[in-house]
Formats: C-alpha cells, sequence, structure tokens
C-alpha cells in the first residue's frame, strides 16, 4: 500500500521506493523533486467546473468519472504507442497494465493527408470552435457539454 510520505513533496509511496540512505524520519525517493533539489510552489485548489468534475455527484461529474481516460485522450496532443501484455489487465483491483517490448508516443504529421480525420497535435492549430468540433465528432460516445466545459 501507499503508505510512506515523501519529506519534501508530500506524496504517497510504496516503501519499497525509498532510497537506502533514507532514515526513519525522512523518507528520500529518487523521483521525487531530486531529493529537495527542486522547488516548487504548491499547487493553487482546484476551482469551477473542473473542481466540481472531480468532486461533484451530479451527472455530469458521474459522467466525466466513467469516461475520465477518454476525456482525457481527447486533449491530448499525442498517443502511447505500446504492446500491453494482457495477463495483468483483467484482473480486479487498480487499473494497470504490462508493456511488452518497448514504449513510444504516436504523434504522428503536424498536416494529416486529405481524407485523414484529425487527431491529437493536428487539432491544436486549429480556432477553439473547430477544435471542439472535431473533438465531438471525434468521441461521440462523450458528452458534448463535459467536452464544452473542459
Amino acid at each position: 500500500m501507499l503508505t510512506v510520505i515523501c519529506s519534501y513533496c508530500h506524496t504517497l509511496h510504496f516503501d519499497c521506493e525509498k532510497l537506502a540512505s533514507s532514515r526513519v524520519n525522512l523518507s528520500k525517493f529518487g523521483i521525487c523533486y531530486l531529493q529537495g533539489q527542486i522547488q516548487l510552489p504548491p499547487l493553487q485548489p482546484l476551482t469551477g467546473i473542473l473542481h466540481n468534475y472531480l468532486t461533484g455527484n451530479d451527472y455530469s461529474s458521474r459522467e466525466f468519472h466513467n469516461n475520465i481516460w477518454q476525456y482525457n485522450a481527447a486533449f491530448a496532443m499525442t498517443s502511447v504507442g505500446v504492446k500491453i501484455d494482457n495477463s495483468v489487465t483483467r484482473q480486479s483491483g487498480l487499473y494497470c497494465f504490462k508493456i511488452q517490448g518497448e514504449l513510444h508516443y504516436l504523434t504522428g504529421a503536424l498536416l494529416p493527408h486529405s481524407d485523414q480525420t484529425l487527431i491529437y497535435a493536428q487539432i491544436y492549430i486549429l480556432d477553439i470552435a473547430e477544435q471542439l468540433n472535431i473533438r465531438r465528432a471525434n468521441n461521440n460516445n462523450l458528452d458534448p457539454v463535459v467536452m464544452d466545459n473542459l
């Protein structure tokens, strides 16, 4: 379980992730803020519609939670290309996936072929209203109001 708190950024970690130089009262992790060498200001609390989507219990919040991966992908600039080992993806518990081979990003050309549907970074160079129309067309099962708000 995630039970150990990073002394620098206060994120939760597994005990086995601690560095050997950790002490009982000072847990150190190699992936957090380079052990205090990097100083970032704390994140400001979320407000408004995104806060409601993440914490609310109305229809739009439940819709967002149920399809959060697809909403994220709808606004992504690239896609991850991997060969997924499905032996662990169909298990109960937290979602995780096992990658077999290498991990790479599918960026594609910034200018698509004339018969190709616009995707990822190709959409970001367009007018905002046109971006939204394309995202809706590419993700017609997602709530258009939630898409508009995001």
